[in-house]
């Protein structure tokens, strides 16, 4: 492969790709323009070009922005490592980077290492044990890493920019490695004991559950194993550009353990579900069965007994596994003893949807391994977390996973200072003495045994009133509409265009403004806060960079499952990392109608991509189009958008409340205070 192929080039689909246009206006401006860069490779009907001088040409040009967001500036650096995912497997390309960059953390410089010393350096940083990647020629290499590198220099610090990259190589990739959200990290590592000084994540994946270790125990050790040995290379260098230290390791955690004995601590881990070839038959008489050897169809608890046999005494396992673990028949005998002899200490029924696979409702499993003569504690909590609410209620209010998470955590740590002191809370957990727990089935799923509360007849009343309330208020919220005669909006405009000539302005937020354990905050609205029209839910680092919004704000998602923007009112909030900013100038741009328009479908096609089925990421914003309409017709249109969306707040609350209705009746029916009209008790 030949320096030039390798180098930072572009064909004119790169170009056309980078300032949004066709590739027949690539033509024509070399054709136009006796400055446009001559080509560097490449055969005559498909010329390569320097990536660096196209840009330059572009934004001299006035057809590339200068002011280029963080998603732009990654999706730039990710078509930079093109050539090297045509030489390496993907996952390899991206950690190549990522040591490329800690290596610059340490003060190295890229472009004058001498060839030896750059691959030995890059090596040393991606070493798992297992074979290296084979890195091409060091001079180009040498010229993509410095370019891509530069490039996230531009969003912020190594580290966070290489989140950035991480997640961008995770939406490219069909195999799965199970990239645990933050939410489900924060939780786990929560239940840890903050004292441990090693923590092993044995399937480690990429490192998150391992990174999230880092960055809340100070000074802790991590340690990792992983099947795929890209996926363990990346893993390790994302855990040094968080200042880590890493010991990760290439191999199958079941079947070639290399953590021998216990090893840490804590143990966090996400095994994979289901596997049918864990090593059922050559594991039989395996040492780590001390609760009973697995049956076939029970990986899960394999997994279960080898974190328990990788930590210390005293020390704490948290896993995410599937809600069947806990009562599979064949699992019987296994939850048995775990329960028996004092090692499972709580399952916590999640969410669907805080961790992948999405569509799944997965449990969390704390467990202890017991200390030597010790007795077992005379209880396992169990609480049901399924519904991500906060409290006993149902109410709209009510579906908010931090603060169920703070509940969770809350409730656990008294339980294990004192399980005695924890009351049960009817709907939400309960403390199961280890003799009730030790029936014939051995069930241990939260929702099998916590208690329903009782019907409260008051709540009942309020709820049908606020049910025949909103019913009113619906009606009278929709505006009057009439049908359109001819062919309207054929004058079109773009967000780029308005904000050239002053209509609004595209704010960015800064990477790197998510606040740290302690730091000054306030709240942040989400991409998720707009899709469901709720409160701010995210934090911003409260400093002189903070991004706040302001009244006539306009606000979207950058992924959403479908287009929906927002009008800021009066929340005090900052831009979250998740979303797009537009402050129009009310005199120019009716905030109202832009807003509704970026929220119709055909609006962001132009500028959007779609990541996975159902999801639309939106890449260029300012490709979206909108209509060019005089100031009093937006208005207009504006009016109209402002009562939908207030009809379509009403439409929410009224289901939210016909749905708590429905429960509470339901229930009500269930539990015996309520009875059919002329029915007999039963």
């Amino acid at each position: 492969m030949s320096n030039t192929q390798f180098g930072t080039t572009v064909n004119s689909v790169g170009i056309a790709r980078l300032a949004g246009v066709g590739r027949a206006a690539v033509s024509n401006w070399r054709r136009r323009y006796p400055d446009f860069p001559d080509p560097v490779d490449g055969a005559e009907g498909s010329p390569l070009f320097d990536l660096a001088e196209v840009r330059a040409w572009l934004r001299r040009m006035g057809k590339l922005a200068a002011d280029e967001s963080p998603d732009a500036v990654v999706e730039a650096v990710w078509n930079v490592l093109d050539p090297l995912r045509e030489h390496l497997d993907g996952v390899d390309a991206v950690a190549l980077l990522g040591a490329a960059l800690a290596a610059r953390e340490e003060g190295a410089d890229l472009a004058a290492l001498p060839e030896e010393r750059l691959r030995d350096r890059l090596l040393a940083s991606l070493d798992v044990g297992a074979p290296p990647p084979d890195l091409p020629d060091a001079a180009p290499l040498r010229r993509v890493l410095v370019d891509a590198a530069d490039r996230l220099d531009a969003v912020g610090g190594a580290p966070d920019a290489f989140e950035r990259l991480h997640q961008r190589y995770l939406t490219s990739v069909s195999r799965h490695f199970f990239a645990d959200t933050p939410e489900i990290g924060a939780l786990m590592l929560r239940l840890v004991d903050d004292s441990a000084a090693t923590v092993l994540d044995p399937v480690c994946g990429t490192g998150t559950l391992l990174r999230e270790a880092a960055r809340r125990i100070p000074g802790v050790a991590v340690l990792g194993q992983e099947l795929d040995p890209g996926a363990a290379r990346l893993a390790r260098v994302r855990l040094l550009l968080a200042g880590a230290r890493p010991d990760i390791r290439c191999g199958d955690s079941l079947r070639a353990d290399t953590f021998g004995g216990p090893a840490a601590d804590a143990v966090v881990a996400h095994p994979p579900f289901n596997q049918t070839d864990w090593g059922f038959e050559e594991l039989n008489l395996d040492p780590r069965w001390r609760y009973g050897v697995p049956a076939r169809k029970e990986p899960e608890l394999a997994w279960v007994q080898h974190a328990l046999a990788r930590v210390r005494p005293g020390g704490t396992v948290v896993m995410v596994l599937p809600p069947t673990v806990a009562s599979r028949g064949s699992g019987r005998r296994v939850r048995r003893e775990l329960i028996r002899r004092g090692a499972l200490r709580a399952v916590i029924a999640l969410p669907a949807g805080l961790t992948p696979p999405m569509g799944v409702p997965l449990t969390l499993w704390v467990l202890r391994s017991p200390e030597n003569g010790s007795a077992p504690p005379d209880g396992v909590l169990l609480f049901d977390a399924s519904d991500g609410r906060a409290d006993d209620s149902r109410g709209e209010a009510a579906r908010s996973w931090p603060a169920t998470a703070e509940s969770v955590v809350s409730v656990y740590r008294a339980f294990t200072k004192a399980p005695e002191s924890v009351a049960e809370s009817p709907g939400r957990y309960r403390v199961m003495s280890l003799a009730d727990l030790l029936d014939e089935a051995v069930d241990v799923s939260p929702g099998r045994h916590v208690r329903r509360p009782g019907l409260d007849l008051d709540s009942l009343a309020d709820t049908r009133g606020d049910l025949l309330r909103l019913s009113e208020d619906l009606a009278a919220s929709l505006p009057g509409l009439r049908p359109a005669t001819g062919t309207l909006h054929q004058a079109m405009t773009t967000l780029g265009e308005l904000n050239r000539m002053g209509g609004l302005e595209i704010v960015y937020r800064r990477s790197g403004d998510d606040p740290g354990e302690g730091e000054p905050s306030l709240p942040a609205l989400t991409g998720e806060d707009i899709e469901r029209e709720t409160a701010p839910s995210g934090r911003g680092r409260l400093d002189e960079h903070t991004v706040r919004l302001r009244p006539g704000d306009v606000v979207l998602p950058r992924i959403a499952r479908r287009p929906v923007a927002r009008v800021v009112t009066d929340e005090e909030a900052a831009l979250h990392g998740t979303t797009y900013l537009l402050r129009p100038d009310p005199e120019v741009v009716d905030p109202w109608f832009l807003a509704g328009f970026l929220t119709g479908s055909g609006a962001c096609a132009a500028a959007a991509s779609t990541s996975r089925p159902g999801v639309t990421r939106i890449t260029e914003l300012r490709k979206v189009r909108v209509p060019r309409l005089p100031l009093a017709d937006q208005r207009a249109y504006g009016v109209a958008y402002r009562r939908l969306t207030e009809f379509r707040r009403t439409l929410r609350r009224t289901t939210e409340v016909g749905d708590r209705l429905w429960w509470l009746l339901t229930e009500g029916l269930a539990v015996g205070t309520l009875r059919p009209e002329n029915g007999k008790e039963a």
